[in-house]
């Protein structure tokens, strides 16, 4: 009861000063002057110096470091940049770049096909080693697979905002908080709904789900049942997700900041007391997990029975390719033989007739002899080749070539994302300017499915394998997935608006992660048994999110 109070009332006390719309600090505390008014200055080398304008190149005006990032400007010019900036240039050192959006289109592809290559290539190197170290499969499915799944996500939100001015930092963050929001949202939203699409089952009389049994599909008679544990790592994912709060409490006061300098003031230490937060709560979670192995046992499960099922298509090939191999010919005569002698003449000698049936008989049972030795052959090569797929397919007999491999295959695809992650931003800030959508929503739209791609179709896959322990590890891995979001990336971007001394400007979008999280958690909390039409409103909430962004971005001017 006294959580319940402490919680209600916090929230109502939020509530009130959202509504209020009063600072809690008073600019005589913060030593700050009166906002300054961007837009009344004309030119570029008199907004450029002035603290906390930048000139718009793209739109020759001058604007506060916030309603830049919100206008889609490019050519930002700060300071004494305005010859150097602010003269349009398609130029990305090594990496290639384009002014029409078509061309845009066709970078942002590649670079999405590199991402998801290295995605797939740190997925492969960590599945490898966890076969190749079972007796250590809790601690690398609790701490290395986690941490390498969140990766790509991490690497983009980096380098967002890591590199640049301050100024272009600003404008370029919006990609990041595209990325975290975009893949918490799908994950709990696209998936979900495809899984419980994929691996729904027929209900009995009693309202239990049938493993394994599919007739049709139906809304109401069909549905999945999850374990007792999945609603745990539910809960975990809420829990994790209130750490928004710790900056945008105070964003929340500050909402309508012209220049956003007090705003910044304030938010710095708390981005930091986020940041500390965050990496302990990854921490501790991957303790957790370590601790309580459930999440981790069910992935050695997963990769345990992928490579069952390798083998198994291995072995239906060499038998296909054996039987072709020693299938006997057809009889050009088709039987023609007995057909012949049963159609002898009647004036035909007996006794020749006797020793032509004789021989036929003698014919038919050296093809059956032959057949049998046939069939014994096959067996003997079936077997042999069965133990040598088996020898060849356990990685462990190949210790160190195998241990060589994965290491390269999850450095290979770290270095990979690390090298075309700046690009990628690069080209999604220029492809939102071109078509006049604000970087959010393009990357909010396009990341998440480069770096997360190969995870979605192999969830998905193993969903539909309808079994109630392939839905309680898919839905599992979603939460476990969001968990990390909530750690991992708001850790990261929480240390780039401490170091990098950002504002910050995303309540909208951080609203919205709270809205899609909470509903998800508050359902998946206390229910194991989802019947399909639970996939109509959760896949709803896909576009629901970015109508809500859209709604308080540019209705209530909540940016």
């Amino acid at each position: 009861d006294r959580m319940r109070l402490a919680t209600v009332t916090f929230f109502l006390s939020l509530f009130l000063v959202v509504s209020s719309r009063a600072p809690l600090w008073n600019d005589a505390e913060l030593g700050d002057s009166v906002a300054l008014n961007c837009s009344s200055v004309s030119d570029c080398s008199s907004c450029a110096t002035q603290d906390g304008c930048l000139w718009c190149g793209s739109q020759n005006q001058c604007y506060s470091y916030e309603i830049a990032g919100r206008n889609n400007c490019t050519n930002l010019c700060s300071g004494s940049s305005c010859a150097d900036i602010c003269t349009p240039s398609c130029t990305r050192g090594i990496f290639p770049c384009s002014e029409t959006w078509s061309g845009q289109i066709i970078l942002i592809l590649f670079y999405g096909v590199l991402l998801g290559g290295g995605a797939k290539l740190i997925s492969d190197g960590s599945e490898l080693m966890l076969e190749l170290f079972p007796k250590w499969g809790t601690v690398i499915g609790a701490l290395l697979l986690p941490i390498l799944g969140a990766i790509p996500d991490a690497a983009i939100i980096l380098v967002s905002g890591a590199f640049g001015s301050r100024e272009e930092a600003q404008t370029q963050v919006a990609v990041g908080v595209g990325t975290l929001a975009g893949s918490t949202i799908m994950l709990l939203t696209v998936p979900w709904a495809a899984s419980l699409i994929l691996a729904r089952c027929d209900i009995d009389d009693v309202g239990e789900t049938i493993d394994g049994k599919c007739t049709g599909f139906s809304l109401t008679r069909q549905a999945v049942e999850v374990d007792q544990d999945t609603p745990t790592n539910a809960r975990i994912m809420f829990f994790t997700s209130t750490f928004y709060f710790i900056v945008q409490g105070v964003a929340f006061a500050y909402l309508y900041d012209a220049t956003g300098t007090k705003a910044r003031q304030l938010e710095n230490p708390f981005a930091l007391a986020g940041f500390i937060f965050c990496a302990v709560a990854l921490l501790g979670y991957c303790v957790y997990q370590v601790f309580v192995p459930k999440l981790a046992a069910k992935r050695q499960e997963k990769v345990e029975k992928d490579r069952e099922a390798r083998l198994l298509k291995l072995k239906a090939l060499h038998v296909v390719h054996t039987l072709q191999k020693f299938a006997p010919k057809k009889s050009v005569n088709n039987g023609s033989d007995l057909e012949s002698a049963s159609l002898l003449p009647e004036h035909e000698d007996i006794g020749n007739a006797k020793a032509l049936n004789m021989g036929l008989r003698w014919k038919k049972k050296a093809a059956a002899s032959a057949e049998e030795k046939r069939q014994q052959l096959v067996e003997e090569i079936e077997n042999k080749e069965e133990s040598e797929e088996e020898q060849e397919d356990d990685p462990r007999l190949h210790f160190r070539k195998n241990l060589i491999k994965g290491l390269a295959l999850m450095i290979g695809g770290t270095v990979v994302i690390a090298f075309f992650s700046d690009p990628m931003v690069d080209v999604i800030t220029d492809f939102s300017a071109t078509i006049h959508v604000q970087p959010f929503f393009v990357s909010f739209l396009l990341t998440p499915y480069c770096s997360n791609a190969s995870e979605l179709i192999s969830s998905l896959v193993f969903a539909s394998g309808k079994r109630r322990e392939n839905a309680s590890l898919t839905y599992s891995q979603m939460y476990g997935a969001a968990t990390m979001n909530n750690t991992m990336g708001l850790g990261i971007f929480f240390a780039l608006v401490y170091f990098r001394k950002l504002a910050w400007a995303f309540t909208a979008e951080t609203l919205a992660i709270l809205l899609v999280t909470w509903i998800l958690a508050g359902i998946a909390s206390f229910k194991t048994h989802f019947k399909v039409y639970w996939a109509i409103p959760v896949i709803a909430l896909y576009p629901l999110s970015l109508v809500f962004v859209w709604f308080l971005e540019s209705v209530v001017d909540w940016a």
